[in-house]
């Protein structure tokens, strides 16, 4: 299968993913709202408290409180597991890494939803 580099904000590669890989993260819809939130951050890292803050203010269906635990529990190690992320629970930082097939299954599930 093709692989995709996931790049920081330099645009050195980190590593890579695949496309099933990519697919298995984004699959989740709580963890593509993660995702879109770091995507549009102009930094590459986000204190968590910051992501969880903007998380509950765009998505008042679940409180701060349970994203966080989400985040903590499932999202985040998800990510991170992905290759997509490092987080740091001690410091409570989140550092993204970019790959263009993620902007493009974003953009594409977005498109979709918009018109129904």
């Amino acid at each position: 299968m093709t692989e995709c580099p996931i790049v920081n904000r330099n645009d050195v590669e980190v590593c890579s993913c695949t496309a099933g890989n990519v697919l298995r993260l984004l699959s989740n819809a709580r963890r593509r709202t993660v995702v879109s939130v770091l995507e549009r951050s102009e930094r590459d890292s986000m204190d968590v408290d910051r992501l969880v803050s903007t998380l509950a203010d765009e998505h008042t269906d679940m409180s701060a409180e349970t994203w966080k635990m989400e985040l903590h529990h499932r999202h985040l190690p998800a990510l991170e597991d992905g290759d997509v992320i490092e987080y740091d629970s001690r410091s409570g930082t989140v550092r993204y890494y970019r790959c263009k097939l993620i902007a493009d299954v974003l953009a594409a599930v977005e498109a979709n939803c918009s018109r129904r």
